[in-house]
């Protein structure tokens, strides 16, 4: 939000964090901001509605882009884009449940992902050569690119499964329809490549570009690649057990009646699942693929194989009135799925709760604009701070500074103040140790130059491996705090800067 929110101040992208964090470069993705400032734009509004908008238009379409790639899938079954779009729409919690994680960089890369193989796809396989479908492949993939910088390791998985499935069947060992096919695809390429020169400079030298280079150097222990693997254990979590049966009856039926291209779905999604241990060969780019990523994707294989199959069981029924039968099921089955999608919000995972909104009202209008507000936050396994409660939203949303960049800043970006980022780590990992009330802890947040503490709604505890580092206890039991705010579960302190100089 806090980028899109610049790219609205700046009418494009921008450098600086400031005013809401103290950072100097702009090297992450930035297609959803895009995307939401746009909708702002038009729209009139504000940087936090357009993004919760936005994603939620993403949602809805990361289902509906799987039609036409399904019913290709199935040689024109329609029937197959309508159980592609119902699997992966109503059945499977994802990518509804993308809305408790704010996950929305990903889900816009899936969202144009179907779309780009379908491009692509249509770029190789049409009688005659079209510049104009060539480009648009091209302007999808490189837009995707932009969008979740991921998602080419998912295209090309994609590309590689298909070569096999659909072009070796196909081909054979036809020399010049493999060079055409192949010649076929380098515009698409270039295309991409052209759109992401700009990109690339500006990624040079930054986050991406060093974990890149990292993974082609260093080759990642066997332990941690079987302790990144080891999230395949909770898989039922992100696709029910039963559209698993389904996608695995709809892979045997197809190698069955020799569907290879159905069954390189089946392979596109175990290629997918290896690409994380592709750290143990130098792959470039595998140090950054998550199992997680992986797993919080699989609706999208999974929902073209049980689109497949429900394309199989239309024809198997021909125009008998078992087709109305199966027709009344899958919409049985969509009201179930819309009932269950009612309630996918998790209030758990709520940062900016009414209360909190209310705190940030009282803030902007009762706080000196130099005030700095120490809120609550983990350091997520040595990978970037987070915010665990509606603190962590003050500085866009109330207008003051606080301890808790936006986390792509954090992660990614170059502070200000060399060793700024770090030095925020240590005084997190601190006070998760250290009362905040406790001499070693007052003296702490004096030295940083707190002036208010802020206890949101959430207490410091949204998040999965959220850690509370202070309390209402801590802070009403000592003399250097005072609160000057409650409301409901929110509470707002100041720090006595009498109790600051006392130390001195």
């Amino acid at each position: 939000t806090v980028i899109t929110q610049l790219l609205l101040e700046h009418g494009g992208l921008f450098d600086s964090w400031l005013p809401y964090a103290p950072y100097q470069s702009l090297t992450v993705h930035f297609g959803f901001p895009t995307a939401a400032a746009v909708l702002a734009w038009a729209g009139g509004k504000g940087s936090t509605e357009a993004v919760l908008l936005t994603g939620q238009l993403m949602n809805g379409l990361a289902a509906l882009t799987l039609y036409p790639l399904a019913v290709r899938i199935a040689k024109g079954n329609r029937w197959a884009g309508v159980g592609a779009m119902l699997a992966a729409g109503l059945l499977s919690p994802m990518p509804a449940f993308y809305v408790n994680w704010g996950r929305f960089a990903q889900l816009a890369g899936q969202v144009v992902l179907p779309i780009a193989i379908w491009l692509m796809w249509e770029a190789v396989e049409r009688r005659s050569y079209s510049w104009r479908v060539a480009a648009t492949a091209g302007l999808a993939l490189g837009g995707m690119t932009l969008a979740y910088y991921r998602m080419p390791f998912y295209y090309a998985a994609f590309g590689l499964a298909w070569l096999l499935g659909w072009s070796l069947p196909r081909w054979r060992t036809d020399g010049r329809a493999w060079l055409r096919g192949l010649a076929r695809l380098v515009p698409v390429a270039a295309i991409a490549l052209l759109l992401l020169v700009p990109l690339a400079f500006r990624v040079a030298g930054g986050f991406l570009a060093s974990g890149i280079g990292g993974g082609i150097s260093r080759v990642a222990p066997l332990d941690a690649v079987w302790e990144e693997l080891q999230a395949w254990r909770s898989i039922e979590t992100y696709v029910p057990r039963a559209m698993w049966v389904a996608a695995a009856i709809a892979l045997v039926w197809s190698l069955l009646r020799r569907s290879w291209m159905v069954a390189a779905v089946g392979l596109w999604f175990l290629i997918l699942a290896a690409l994380p241990a592709g750290r143990l060969i130098h792959l470039p780019g595998a140090n950054f693929m998550q199992t997680f990523a992986v797993l919080i994707a699989t609706y999208i294989p999974i929902g073209l194989l049980i689109g497949w199959l429900v394309g199989q069981l239309a024809n198997l029924l021909g125009k008998s009135a078992a087709r109305y039968a199966l027709a009344l099921l899958l919409i049985g089955l969509a009201l179930r799925g819309a009932s269950a999608q009612a309630g996918i919000v998790d209030p758990k995972s709520i940062l900016v709760t009414r209360p909190d909104a209310r705190a940030m009202d009282w803030i902007r209008e009762n706080t000196p604009q130099d005030s700095v507000f120490l809120v609550e936050g983990y350091y997520t396994g040595g990978y970037s701070l987070t915010g665990s409660d509606g603190g962590w939203w003050i500085p866009l949303l109330a207008g003051r500074s606080t301890n808790m960049p936006p986390q792509y800043a954090h992660l990614s970006e170059e502070p200000i103040v060399p060793g700024y980022s770090q030095a925020l780590v240590e005084l997190v990992t601190q006070l998760e140790t250290v009362s905040a009330g406790s001499p070693e802890g007052l003296r702490t947040l004096c030295d940083w130059g707190f002036t208010h503490v802020y206890i949101g709604q959430g207490q410091g505890q949204v998040g999965f491996w959220a850690t509370r580092l202070f309390s209402e206890q801590d802070l009403a039991g000592s003399p250097a705090f005072h609160r000057v705010y409650k409301q409901d579960r929110v509470s707002i302190y100041t720090l006595d800067p009498e109790a600051c100089r006392s130390l001195d």
